[in-house]
């Protein structure tokens, strides 16, 4: 028996490692904390498919829309940590935390696991506005005594885009919240705003049909899909930059095994998904498949940079 014990624990010790190397062995479920039918949403279903393709199990998009992307994301926060139940989320993934003094679950419930896409977000005005680029809009807001941008609402990409110009330019500018992008982009075209800043897919149709004028594109690198459109660094205004981007986080505890399954699935669903990638482009989005490690150092340099904006600008959820 005393022989035979270092070979009952060697088993044991394997245990684990075949249970996680079993996964997945049934459906997962990927929470989107919005609602079905936007860019976010398509983008999702595509990159399920894909990923059911590379782990041979159905992946299911369950949206769970609510108070910024909360509801979806506390959902998860409290999940088992078993890698059956992933989240899908955004740029509010950073800033609620930010922003409200209480969060419904703790800062670290959550945990990275791998980057999916960005796009850079675009600043647009009226069609039939006095000023084409951001030095005469500067020139404008000065002489009008400021500008009205609108955005998405409290802490969306357009709220800290907004603030970003407010420093960037100097000039007072009044921030108008609404409740969706598409409400945002209606106020600037009916005038009673000047400006917005959204995702190129939310945009394009309406500049491209001359309803709408892009001004920058706030980021150092062009757009693809609007390729004359220069960037807010090459005007002069490097401190005025954010993307709309994406990501999988898992509840914290998951096996670490699976957490490098998920994220090599989905870096090998870009590398052999030809579909994904052209609606991906499409709409603007960039594909980003980087490693557990690059996902969460970049999360934490822009809850450090976003968060200096955040306090600066005073913004808090009420």
């Amino acid at each position: 028996m005393v022989a035979l014990l270092p070979l009952a624990l060697a088993g044991l010790r394997g245990a684990p490692a075949r249970a996680e190397a079993a996964w997945p062995a049934r459906p997962i479920r990927l929470v989107l904390p919005f609602s079905a039918g936007g860019a976010g949403d398509t983008n999702t279903r595509l990159l399920a498919k894909a990923l059911a393709r590379q782990l041979g199990q159905s992946v299911i998009v369950d949206n769970k829309p609510g108070a910024g992307g909360l509801i979806g994301a506390e959902l998860v926060a409290r999940s088992a940590p078993d890698g059956y139940t992933l989240l899908v989320a955004g740029n509010g993934a950073v800033s609620n935390a930010l922003l409200r003094a209480r969060m419904p679950y703790a800062d670290d419930a959550l945990v990275p696991v791998a980057s999916i896409s960005s796009a850079p977000s675009v600043i647009v005005a009226a069609a039939g506005a006095s000023f084409n680029d951001l030095k005469s809009l500067q020139a404008y807001a000065k002489a009008r005594g400021g500008i009205a941008f609108g955005t998405a609402g409290l802490g969306s990409t357009g709220h800290f885009v907004a603030e970003m110009m407010r420093q960037a330019l100097g000039v007072p500018v009044t921030v108008v919240h609404y409740k969706s992008g598409m409400e945002t982009l209606n106020a600037v075209m009916g005038g009673q705003i000047d400006l917005a800043s959204e995702a190129p897919v939310g945009v394009l149709g309406f500049v491209r049909g001359g309803k709408l004028r892009a001004l920058a594109v706030a980021d150092g690198h062009r757009t693809a899909v609007l390729p004359d459109v220069p960037t807010t660094v090459e005007q002069g205004f490097t401190a005025v930059r954010m993307q709309h981007w994406g990501g999988i986080y898992a509840p914290r505890g998951t096996p670490d095994a699976v957490l490098d399954r998920v994220a090599q699935a989905t870096a090998l669903a870009y590398r052999s998904d030809p579909d994904l990638l052209a609606q991906m482009a499409a709409y603007g989005y960039q594909p980003v498949s980087g490693s557990r490690e690059g996902f969460a150092r970049f999360l934490d340099d822009e809850k450090v940079r976003l968060g200096r904006l955040a306090r600066a600008a005073r913004m808090a959820a009420e």
